[in-house]
């Protein structure tokens, strides 16, 4: 017998003062419920209810047991309520990765709005210019990371939150230095500051010019994981940079940097969010992943200052 719906059935008799009514109430025979309440007096070992052809009365042990089930079912409603409400408004703690560049430019003034619209829920930025792998959201209890290049992984979903510029660049020191490079292939006698990721395929860079795609490898004396250190070493003179437009939009309008093959376009490059594959999404990546969808699409971030937001 399910515990529970003794336990209800007790309650039930109790409050409506009749087997009868109590058993209308709960869509039951009235046997069933007298069976009920008998089998619960049974479990606990004492008589709970004195029974009368006109009255029902509680005993002592009765009256104390009502006391515990009657708490025991507010804590469960208002549990069930509190899980309810998660699904609407969520609570807790969101743990969220993203590289640093784009987490200090910009993800960071996105959380900030974000945290403002739900203030019961906790938000974590960690901010790494590292491989990120899926076991990462066991390792690191990450809720979602945020990535600008696909895993390509079956365990996890990926969202695309927005498009994001790329842009070659260099300083007019180094083009003074060095020349300017007329095509892609050219590339190859230049000194290049290259991205390093899991793959050698940032040492292939991509164009879409007025004849169609080409690509060249390039190769130099800089490498990093980190945008922010190539900006700088660009800056620097040290050579030619393939970086998210977002991360040098200032240098270019002051003249710091100038645009490197101005006819070719890099393509574009989504931000994608990534979260584990799960029978059920938890509500409050559902609504995070929601609200940076609709707050990069109201901002183009590939132009924006990172100083001036």
């Amino acid at each position: 017998m399910d515990r529970f719906r003794t336990m209800e059935s007790f309650v039930r008799v109790v409050r409506a003062g009749s087997f009868t009514i109590a058993a209308n109430q709960l869509g039951l025979s009235r046997a069933l419920v007298s069976r009920h309440v008998s089998d619960l007096e049974a479990r606990v070992g004492v008589r709970l209810l004195n029974r009368s052809t006109r009255s029902l009365n509680l005993t002592d042990e009765g009256r104390s047991y009502l006391e515990f089930c009657e708490r025991l079912f507010r804590e469960l409603e208002s549990k069930e309520h509190a899980i309810v409400r998660t699904r609407t408004e969520p609570t807790g703690l969101l743990k969220v990765m993203a590289p640093k560049s784009f987490g200090t430019l910009h993800l960071a003034d996105a959380i900030i709005d974000f945290a403002k619209l739900q203030p019961r829920l906790q938000v974590t930025l960690i901010l790494e210019d590292v491989s990120f792998r899926s076991y990462d959201f066991a390792e690191k209890g990450l809720d979602l990371a945020l990535r600008i290049s696909s895993m390509r992984n079956a365990s996890v979903i990926e969202q695309h939150i927005a498009p994001l510029e790329w842009v070659v660049c260099a300083s007019p020191d180094y083009v003074a230095r060095k020349g300017r490079p007329a095509h892609p292939p050219d590339l190859a006698e230049h000194d290049c500051l290259v991205h390093i990721n899991v793959t050698a395929n940032d040492r292939i860079w991509r164009f879409e010019g007025a004849k169609g795609n080409v690509s060249a490898k390039v190769g130099g004396t800089f490498f990093s994981n980190s945008a922010l250190a190539l900006r700088k070493a660009a800056l620097a003179g040290l050579g030619i940079a393939l970086v998210p437009r977002y991360t040098v939009t200032d240098e270019l309008a002051a003249g710091a940097l100038v645009t490197i093959l101005p006819r070719y376009k890099p393509p574009s490059r989504p931000l994608i969010a990534v979260y584990p594959r799960v029978p059920v999404v938890p509500t409050k990546v559902e609504v995070f992943v929601d609200f940076l969808t609709k707050w990069f699409a109201a901002r183009d971030v590939s132009r924006t200052s990172q100083r001036n937001g």
